[in-house]
Order: C-alpha cells, then sequence, then structure tokens
C-alpha cells in the first residue's frame, strides 16, 4: 500500500506605506538552526536538478514538516534517512516536539501588512484508518487534522481535497491532485504555507520600466519590467559570499523579510548559494544590522524585477539522491507507528507560487561583511540572476526561497 504525499506552499500580496517597528525578541535555538541548515540544502540541491535556468519557488520549512510528519511513525533504517537528512537531534524527543511548538507558534501572523498562515492536514480512507496514537501524536506536534474519507470514489475525494488547498490559497492553486492519486493510496499529507506580505516601503509603480537583464557572465539575454525604490535598505556586501545582500522588509512589525542575494558578475547563483551554506542567518542578520548602523543615513536605489513564479516539483529524486532518504520509497518501508498494513511513500510533490509586485509578495568569529568605501547613494541591481528568501525572524524560519535566472516581462 501506497502514501501518496503532497507538499504544497503559496506566496502572494500586496502593500501600502508602513513605518517599521521595534524588532520581536528573537527566538532561535538549535532545531531552528538545523530546520534551517536543511532549508538551504533543499533550496541548492532542487536547483541543481531542475532544468538549466529554470526560475523556482518553493517552501522548505513545510518540506521539512511533512518529512517530520513521517519519521514520527518510522522506526529502523527508515526513520534514521528521514532523521539525518533533516537533522533531527536523536535521543532528544521531548525537548524536539516543544521545539517544534514553540516554531510553529510564530509561523502564523495575521495583520493589516502581513499575513502568514500554516495548515497540515492527512486526508486518510475512512477503511484504513492510521492508528489512533498516531493521528494524535501529530495533531499535537504538527497541529496535523485528520479528514477521513472514502478513497473509492477517488473523483469526488480529488475535489473534496482540491476544494480545501483552494480555500486556504483563496483560490490561487485551485488544483493539485488528480482522482488516480487515490488509487491503491491509503493516505494524503498536506502541508501548506500561505503568505501575503506588503512592503514596509513600496516601490512606485510610476517608476517600473522595462530594463535588460543580462546572465551572469553578462550578457543580455532579454527583459524585466524592473521596479526602483530608493529607502535607507538593511544592505552588505558579504566578501565570502561573492555576493552583495538587500534585505527589504514587510509591514509594520519587522517580523518578516525578503533577502536578495545578487552573485558577483561571472558567479553563477548556484557557486554563491553553495557558499551561502557556510552561514547561519544569524550572522547574516547581525551584519546587515551593524551596516545599517554603520551607515543609517545612507539610502540604497533598489532595482527589483516584478516577477511571478509558479513551480510543480517532483522531490523524490532530489530527497533521494541528495537527501539519502532511500528505504521510504520502497515497500521495505517500515512505518508501524502509521498503520498494521505495510505502507510507503509513493512520491513527494510540491507546488508553489509567488508574486513580487512594487506592493509587495505574495508569497566564528570572523567578520564577513565590507562596509568600507560606501559614499554617498548605493546602487543595487538584480539585473541578472539571483536568490531571494523570505524570512520569519524570530525564528529565523526560511518559509520561502527561490532563484530567479531566466527574465520575463511580468
Amino acid at each position: 500500500m501506497q502514501i501518496f504525499m503532497i507538499v504544497l506552499t503559496l506566496g502572494v500580496g500586496y502593500a501600502q506605506t508602513q513605518n517599521p517597528t521595534v524588532q520581536h525578541a528573537k527566538l532561535h535555538n538549535d532545531l531552528s538552526e538545523r530546520i534551517g541548515n536543511f532549508s538551504i540544502e533543499v533550496l541548492y540541491h532542487t536547483a541543481k536538478l531542475l532544468p538549466e535556468g529554470e526560475n523556482f519557488i518553493m517552501s522548505p520549512f513545510t518540506v521539512w514538516n511533512v518529512l517530520a510528519a513521517i519519521a514520527e511513525g518510522a522506526f529502523g533504517l527508515t526513520r534514521t534517512e528521514i532523521e539525518h537528512a533533516i537533522r533531527l537531534p536523536p535521543n532528544d524527543e521531548n525537548r524536539t516536539q516543544y521545539s517544534i511548538k514553540n516554531i510553529t507558534k510564530w509561523l502564523k501572523v495575521n495583520t493589516d501588512t502581513v499575513q502568514l498562515s500554516k495548515v497540515n492536514t492527512m486526508f486518510v480512507d475512512k477503511n484504513r484508518l492510521p492508528l489512533a496514537e498516531y493521528q494524535q501524536n501529530v495533531k499535537d506536534e504538527y497541529e496535523m487534522d485528520v479528514i477521513a474519507l472514502d478513497f473509492k470514489d477517488s473523483a469526488t475525494r480529488a475535489n473534496a481535497l482540491n476544494n480545501a488547498i483552494s480555500n486556504f490559497t483563496h483560490g490561487l492553486i485551485p488544483k493539485i491532485v488528480e482522482p488516480e492519486y487515490f488509487q491503491n493510496t491509503a493516505m494524503v499529507l498536506t502541508s501548506a504555507l500561505y503568505f501575503k506580505g506588503q512592503w514596509t516601503m513600496p516601490f512606485n509603480a510610476s517608476s517600473t520600466t522595462k530594463m535588460p537583464f543580462y546572465d551572469s557572465q553578462g550578457k543580455k539575454i532579454g527583459d524585466v519590467n524592473m521596479m526602483y525604490n530608493r529607502y535607507t535598505y538593511p544592505f552588505s556586501n558579504f566578501k565570502e559570499l561573492q555576493a552583495r545582500v538587500v534585505e527589504l522588509p514587510y509591514g509594520k512589525e519587522n517580523r518578516l523579510s525578503m533577502l536578495i542575494m545578487l552573485p558577483n558578475p561571472g558567479v553563477s547563483v548556484e557557486d554563491m548559494f553553495k557558499n551561502f551554506q557556510k552561514y547561519d542567518l544569524d550572522t547574516f542578520f547581525e551584519e546587515l544590522r551593524v551596516s545599517k548602523e554603520e551607515y543609517s543615513d545612507d539610502e540604497i536605489d533598489c532595482f527589483l524585477p516584478r516577477f511571478k513564479i509558479e513551480s510543480d516539483i517532483d522531490l523524490t529524486n532530489v530527497l533521494k539522491h541528495s537527501f539519502g532518504i532511500q528505504q521510504v520509497f520502497t515497500p521495505k518501508a517500515f512505518l508501524p507507528q502509521i498503520a498494521r498494513t505495510p505502507l510507503y511513500v509513493s512520491k513527494i510533490v510540491h507546488k508553489a507560487r509567488i508574486e513580487v509586485t512594487e506592493e509587495g509578495t505574495t508569497a566564528a568569529g570572523v567578520t564577513v561583511a565590507e562596509f568600507s568605501n560606501r559614499i554617498g547613494i548605493v546602487q543595487f541591481q538584480a539585473n541578472r540572476p539571483f536568490t531571494y528568501i523570505i524570512i520569519e525572524k524570530v525564528t529565523n524560519s526560511i518559509v520561502f526561497g527561490g532563484f530567479y535566472k531566466t527574465p520575463s516581462l511580468y
């Protein structure tokens, strides 16, 4: 019997002018750092396996979340492979459960400028229910609701799941499963994240103009609708990263930000992002904070393409070949805490969408930043391939991330 796994995320948003407020106390711990490491790696390895030049968007946290829920019901090698891949600390279950709950509660924001919400749902065959203890565990730890359906009526079940996802994503992802997904399937797990954020300082739509976009070697490959804004954005030149980084904040609570990482000329986004794995997010934000304090009056001329990206990615091969998660995808999978009958995961699918517009977004001890020779206004032009990540700053969770390589006029 198969478990069919779905991971779904979405980001979409609009904006109005807001003023920033004092940053919340940070809630970083060992688990949040481990999730951050996994998030960076899954973005990097996914990008490597996609066709050359393909833009993409994904939510690493939802991928981590659904794998952790599977590990909850696994034993033996099946569990070991997953725990190693997602960096779950061994023999520390109580502390891990506490940390997961703490992180999850911060991934809920509902203000007049930012909305971040998460829903985890387990759709199960009413004739083949998972063990009651497992249902309770995933509900307590991951806030995962269990919905029992008649999987024999596959068309009705697919409509029910698609409607539930469409409602959660405000109609932006109306369909994710086909009726055949429910054939020979005992369970469908979904982890969905919705984000709608307004820029703290929106771009002026009247300043948006068509401009050329180049590859990493400086060759023009197309045009984009380039947005422009002048603001005192946190900005720094990270030498070892081989990139310039600007932080674009959302809303007035300073809870979420988009980091744009622009590789130096001649450096590919893959090589730059590989360097990113050497850092932790605390270091990034500390260096950006120091830079902003050092040059508090300096304004940044920020040029950023307006873009929309939709991704539908089968992560099975990424998890198998880059993370070593093998057994759970075979009939040898050992998931006794989920069900008494044999189960295995057929595949993990990830669907996401992001829109970035003038108003907002839908969707050891060594100094690593350079601050010298900044005089007057700095130009930050994202007119060549770059990486973007949206971060919840209290927990340093990467809620969305992706690469922008191929231009389009959006």
